[in-house]
């Protein structure tokens, strides 16, 4: 996700739901280092979590999660339509 949050300045991509993180009950399970980069990508609807309420920091990151993620992040910029 911290890449992710990267690619979200180049675009100029910044979220605007703050409070959405809150949602996530295993973002305690975050690296410190992360926590501002997977707030930011949660914030934008870049990435949406495992489920309504879970992210899953620890598990791998699947290949669809990761195509879904980048299309998320070309529609949200307004690169592509949905």
């Amino acid at each position: 996700m911290v890449m992710y949050s990267r690619a979200m300045g180049v675009v100029k991509l910044v979220g605007q739901d703050k409070d959405r993180i809150n949602n996530y009950y295993d973002y305690v399970e975050v690296s410190h280092w992360a926590k501002e980069d997977v707030s930011n990508v949660i914030a934008a609807r870049v990435f949406n979590g495992t489920s309504e309420n879970t992210l899953s920091p620890k598990n791998i990151f699947t290949y669809s999660e990761a195509a879904q993620a980048i299309r998320n992040l070309l529609t949200e910029s307004g690169l592509i339509n949905k």
